[in-house]
């Protein structure tokens, strides 16, 4: 399951902490917008080409990364809330990829900040 925190975060505090544990750490900041912050992901994550900028090749591509990446993965998806508020379909979607990607690898993990 996704963990979400709030807008009082460290994130600097929670990257160190998480690759202290031998943990393969990205940060990925949240777009305006559906599009936007699916290319986000794109580009923070090094997808591919054929990557298509859609909920369905974010989960193929984060399935890959996972499984390629040698060692465990957590995704930090920073700065949701403006996103949330006003694209909520495009947050819920999102964040839904993310818990059914936890689902399917275990050496994956996902934290949602909400600021």
């Amino acid at each position: 399951m996704t963990t979400t925190l709030g807008p009082d975060t460290a994130i600097a505090d929670l990257v160190r902490s998480l690759q202290r544990e031998g943990v393969d750490v990205e940060v990925v900041p949240a777009g305006d917008d559906k599009r936007d912050s699916l290319r986000l992901f794109g580009e923070a994550l090094r997808f591919p080409d054929w990557y298509g900028h859609n909920l369905d090749a974010l989960f193929d591509c984060l399935l890959t990364y996972v499984h390629e990446a040698p060692a465990p993965v957590h995704v930090i998806w920073d700065g949701t809330a403006n996103l949330r508020a006003e694209h909520p379909d495009a947050y819920a979607g999102i964040v839904q990829v993310l818990d059914d990607v936890e689902s399917e690898r275990p050496t994956f993990a996902a934290t949602v900040v909400e600021r």
